[in-house]
């Protein structure tokens, strides 16, 4: 980065962690929904292989978990949502952690921490991926790259992929590579997968998500809130018929609480994507939903299947000042 970009980046942070809505009371309450997917150390082999944007590492984390504490009243989302529903007074600086998937690791590292700091949280589970080998496609198509499989080559939609390859992995490109696939549905990325050989090309591995023992623990500790992230990570702008969206919808609810034991009344919509009809199915079935749209919530907006959030990662949030231009929101 050229002089002159580092020093606006700098200026932007500075008035962003001083002059955010944190630093400002309001009338009316707000919550702040944080958005955190993967937690992992910087020497653990499934760091490097991870897009960018899509992790912490523990330190990083535990930090955020003290400088929410100092900055906001930590909520648990699920609670936040009722009260402001039925008119109950809620705290004017309200803050709500919230995790994608159902990573392992956030069973492994996030867990532990959240117990240390006594912070609740919610975890979007996708129902049927949970103790299984599932590994999301991005996952799958970083794995090839960094193995420089040239099984890549052989389909038109890994051009870009391939070319990685021959260059040599790096985080940054693989991000890049990754937003590009994303105009093809997972059906079709899948499919043109599974028309290259991809478990050839690479070894197995262990299972990227949590199993249902560790989810149950999770739900069991009483830090952790389980919402529903779909049956199986569809995005659902794709114009999925009324049976496909029931399923990732309704069903992926049933099944949740028919191994949690205990209400899912929260979803997420995975990769923030939705259209009209997907909307309406949420509403129908869940309390309160997700997106990936960033923005700070407020107690009267009553859009309650559409809530903003504020996604973090280790590379723009690892120092206080960082953090803070986050929680900004602009």
């Amino acid at each position: 980065m050229n002089p002159i970009k580092q020093g606006l980046k700098w200026g932007y942070t500075q008035a962003a962690a001083r002059l955010g809505a944190h630093r400002k009371h309001q009338a009316e309450p707000r919550l702040w929904v944080l958005m955190y997917h993967r937690i992992l150390p910087k020497d653990d082999p499934r760091f490097a292989l991870e897009e960018p944007g899509m992790l912490v590492t523990p330190a990083t984390f535990s930090q955020h978990l003290e400088w929410v504490k100092q900055e906001f009243e930590v909520v648990d989302l699920q609670d936040w949502v009722r009260k402001a529903q039925q008119g109950e007074p809620l705290p004017n600086k309200a803050c709500a952690i919230t995790f994608d998937d159902g990573w392992r690791d956030n069973y492994e590292f996030a867990l532990p921490l959240l117990r240390e700091h006594q912070i609740p949280a919610t975890l979007f589970a996708v129902a049927d991926k949970i103790g299984s080998d599932f590994r999301f496609w991005p996952n799958i198509v970083s794995e090839l790259v960094a193995a420089r499989a040239p099984q890549l080559a052989n389909h038109p939609y890994f051009q870009e992929a391939a070319s990685l390859a021959e260059r040599g992995f790096d985080r940054e490109g693989i991000a890049r590579v990754i937003a590009g696939l994303k105009q093809y549905s997972e059906v079709e990325i899948f499919a043109a997968l599974e028309a290259i050989g991809w478990q050839q090309a690479l070894a197995a591995s262990e299972p990227p998500l949590m199993d249902w023992p560790q989810l149950l623990e999770m739900a069991d500790s009483g830090w952790v809130t389980i919402g529903s992230h779909t049956c199986t990570h569809q995005r659902l702008d794709k114009g999925l018929d009324a049976a496909a969206l029931a399923e990732e919808v309704e069903a992926s609810r049933v099944k949740l609480e028919a191994w949690l034991q205990r209400p899912v009344p929260l979803f997420c919509f995975p990769n923030g994507d939705y259209d009209a009809a997907a909307l309406g199915a949420v509403e129908k079935t869940y309390q309160a939903a997700v997106t990936t749209r960033k923005g700070i919530n407020t107690a009267g907006q009553g859009n309650w299947h559409e809530l903003l959030r504020i996604g973090l990662h280790e590379d723009g949030s690892g120092t206080k000042q960082r953090f803070l231009a986050k929680m900004a929101a602009w």
